[in-house]
């Protein structure tokens, strides 16, 4: 490892099972020779301490897979961006009541846009205006390019496809754009619904909070992030744009249905979405929906962070009162339902029923477990009954990983034994 490598501690030590544990290795072996992925790093810890670290599979065409390997984190980069937020709320800088516009006056005035089934469509003012709390709550209206088509509601015949004709980029790569021209962008693109009516998950709603990062604190949310957030937390080996000297660890991905690694981007929707982030020569563009790259470890200590209530290695990153914000249910009747049907809090999925089916969407280990995952097949699940911390991280291959990593996590909480 280029690090000093982490202490793992006997799972008995933590009232974990080694047997148990071990079945995460056999599993993982029997995943890959199914070619459900390529590669695959799991990471376990209880109390605080790393009982299982492992690595499996290949990272790259003849390169093996080890535990300081390097994810494209994806959407697993919003929940840092919800923190960055709400380090500023507890400064008092900002209400999350706050309209937008207060910020970025460009969201003065939002439109909705009414959609047929024909396409067409017409344009009608917001009951509302759009506030911090709707945009960490994915309440704001906005959606995706990429979920053009994808949904029988009419609005998603027509509004992605506005958010293309406007320029917007949502598709976790790196243009040549800053937060402030996209976001621009964003802004002049009708809502499919009134803010605080209805949920999408939307990557521009992250990007606007992370432009409302830059306007709030003066300094570009790539600086920002690093000097609130990684920095404290010893994540030095987490970036937005990867250091050509870290390169060889870069997990690569393989895409579902195909064996050979793949570098360029598919088309989804109306736009390309894909892996060439990584391989971009842009690096202005500081996604907080999905731009960061990072190892397990590291990600670890931010995930470890959020379940000892905002504090980790003896700094305070947030106050318990913020982590109480993102692991509640922010939503109210409504649910993920693009996704998991979980609730959502800021930026976090929750498991609030005890009646999720193990290895369905719904479970992440009881109620309260609380989680986020990465379109490259990467997921972290917090489980504060336990005091557990899980991460899974994979390259994605033929069958695609995530059914395999909820599997992955079941198996985990079953090693809890005390």
């Amino acid at each position: 490892m280029s690090h000093s490598s982490p202490e793992i501690v006997s799972p008995e030590s933590v009232g974990m099972s080694s047997q148990q544990l071990r079945r995460l290795d056999e599993l993982v072996a029997r995943h890959i020779e199914s070619n459900a992925y390529q590669g695959n790093v799991v990471l376990v810890a209880r109390h605080g301490q790393i009982c299982h670290f492992a690595a499996a599979g290949k990272a790259d065409d003849g390169v093996e897979m080890t535990t300081d390997a390097i994810f494209r984190l994806a959407s697993m980069s919003k929940v840092p961006a919800a923190v960055a937020v709400l380090q500023l709320w507890e400064r008092g800088l900002i209400s999350l009541a706050d309209p937008i516009s207060a910020y970025l006056p460009e969201f003065a005035t939002p439109q909705v846009a009414v959609c047929a089934p024909d396409g067409t469509y017409e344009l009608r003012n917001a009951s509302r205006e759009i506030t911090i709390h709707h945009l960490l709550s994915m309440t704001a209206g906005m959606t995706n390019t990429w979920w053009d088509g994808a949904f029988t509601h009419p609005a998603y015949g027509v509004v992605p496809a506005l958010y293309a004709e406007a320029g917007v980029r949502d598709d976790m790569n790196a243009p040549d754009l800053t937060l402030e021209e996209n976001i621009r962008a964003v802004a002049t693109v009708p809502l499919i619904a009134d803010p605080g009516e209805m949920f999408d998950y939307s990557n521009s709603s992250v990007d606007t909070l992370c432009r409302l990062v830059e306007v709030v604190s003066g300094s570009n949310y790539d600086d920002y992030q690093r000097a609130h957030i990684l920095q404290p937390l010893g994540m030095d080996e987490t970036w937005f744009f990867l250091p050509d000297e870290h390169r060889s660890r870069l997990a690569e991905v393989y895409w579902p249905g195909r064996d050979e690694k793949q570098t360029h981007n598919v088309q989804v929707g109306p736009l390309t979405l894909g892996p060439e982030g990584a391989h971009s020569p842009h690096h202005t563009y500081f996604s907080g929906a999905a731009g960061l790259h990072g190892t397990t470890h590291d990600y670890f200590k931010f995930a470890q962070m959020l379940l000892n209530k905002g504090e980790f290695g003896g700094e305070r990153i947030l106050s318990p009162a913020a982590v109480g914000l993102m692991t509640s249910n922010q939503i109210g009747d409504l649910d993920n339902w693009q996704l998991t049907q979980n609730k959502w809090g800021y930026m976090l999925d929750i498991q609030q029923g005890v009646n999720a089916a193990p290895g369905s969407m719904h479970y992440l280990g009881g109620p309260g477990a609380y989680s986020w995952q990465g379109y490259f097949s990467t997921k972290f699940v917090n489980n504060p009954a336990l005091d557990t911390v899980i991460l899974t991280m994979t390259t994605p291959a033929a069958d695609g990983a995530l059914p395999h990593n909820l599997r992955l996590i079941a198996a985990a909480t079953a090693a809890v034994v005390d």
